[in-house]
């Protein structure tokens, strides 16, 4: 009997790591696919607006990278638990112009609202891809750093098999803060656990024992 669920339980976890692997494939190649299309739009756009050989060819790229240091900046930000502002205003900056230049490249003299909607997919779904694609890198660093965070601390309960079920999945979920030296707040453990109070402030003190340069504990 033990033989047979180790074997169910290996295959589910090929089935779960095939699924991973073509959902990775799958969303790497849509987004290359709606950034070569965007491309070709904004490269259609500059050709009409004047621009020639290589400068046709760079101009794209100076709206499209915008999308990608956008998306970046802010997958970043989420890894420490830092607000970064100017990452989304370089997301906005390369989204905005990308949908618009890439709708007005239509060709005047056939103008349709189904040629408008087709030009506008692109970059919205180069952007969408691209921000599962970086939800996707969020997942593997946060996995990574519980791999090699250690399960107790010096002088804190542990957070092993034996300790009580809300400390492991505090130390679990709120890894990247412990990671950045910023223990979440009580309102924010109690959302995203859906447990009282007084288990929240033990959460919010396991996790703060944690990390021993934290000056403070947020209410």
């Amino acid at each position: 009997m033990t033989a047979r669920l180790e074997a169910l339980e290996s295959f589910a976890q090929r089935v779960v790591r095939g699924a991973v692997a073509a959902l990775a494939v799958a969303t790497i190649a849509a987004t290359v696919v709606g950034f070569w299309l965007s491309y070709a739009g904004l490269h259609a756009f500059a050709v009409r607006s004047g621009l020639r050989g290589p400068e046709a060819w760079a101009w794209p790229a100076s709206v499209d990278l915008f999308i990608l240091a956008g998306e970046l900046g802010v997958t970043i930000s989420a890894i420490r638990r830092q607000r970064d502002p100017l990452a989304w205003c370089y997301l906005l900056a390369g989204f905005g112009p990308s949908v618009a230049f890439n709708v007005l490249h239509v060709d005047p003299a056939a103008i349709t609202w189904g040629r408008y909607a087709v030009a506008a997919v692109p970059p919205v779904a180069a952007m969408l891809a691209l921000a599962a694609l970086m939800r996707q890198v969020f997942r593997l660093a946060v996995d990574a750093h519980l791999a090699g965070a250690p399960e107790t601390a010096p002088g804190v309960p542990g957070a092993g098999n034996g300790a009580p079920a809300h400390l492991i999945d505090g130390q679990r979920i709120f890894a990247a803060e412990l990671a950045a030296g910023q223990p979440p707040t009580i309102r924010r453990i109690r959302s995203e656990l859906g447990i009282g109070q007084d288990k929240a402030r033990q959460v919010q003190a396991h996790l703060a024992a944690l990390v021993p340069t934290v000056k403070g504990i947020t209410p």
